[in-house]
């Protein structure tokens, strides 16, 4: 439920979508756009996992579910780039003003609602030098 509707969200604002674990996105070998223009570079949305509780009514039938999870909205980079600011000015910063994209879509839909949202700076992530953010996160569903 959660995984499909982060995935039509990433399709209908073209970033390409990935499930699993970070033992299997450091499997991944993302094509190297790290020369373009961030505008032009594909942005990657790595869904690592998600857990989801039920929420049960009075009548112990189920009324929800509460996910926790953890995902990385990234962009492809270099090991050898110059230091933390330019990872941090071209790749990270950049992508703090993506994510509002992503809250667009949710505030949009009656049934989820983000209830907490922590972003966490990454560099260099997995084989294929992926710079971004982290992003723990509680969405509730409602039925």
């Amino acid at each position: 439920m959660l995984v499909e509707k982060f995935k039509e969200i990433c399709e209908a604002i073209e970033w390409q979508f990935n499930y699993g674990g970070g033992h299997w996105q450091n499997l991944q070998d993302f094509p190297d756009d790290a020369d373009l223009d961030f505008e032009e570079r594909q942005k990657y949305f790595l869904m690592l996992w998600k857990d989801r509780e039920f929420k049960l009514n009075e009548y112990n039938a189920i009324s929800g579910f509460s996910f926790t999870g953890e995902f990385v909205l990234c962009v492809r980079s270099r090991i050898t780039d110059i230091d933390y600011n330019y990872k941090y000015e071209n790749n990270i910063k950049p992508l703090e003003q993506e994510v509002s994209r992503m809250f667009e879509h949710f505030t949009s839909c009656d049934d989820f609602t983000i209830k907490r949202w922590k972003e966490i700076e990454v560099e260099n992530e997995y084989d294929t030098n992926l710079d971004g953010l982290k992003i723990q996160f509680t969405i509730d569903y409602s039925e």
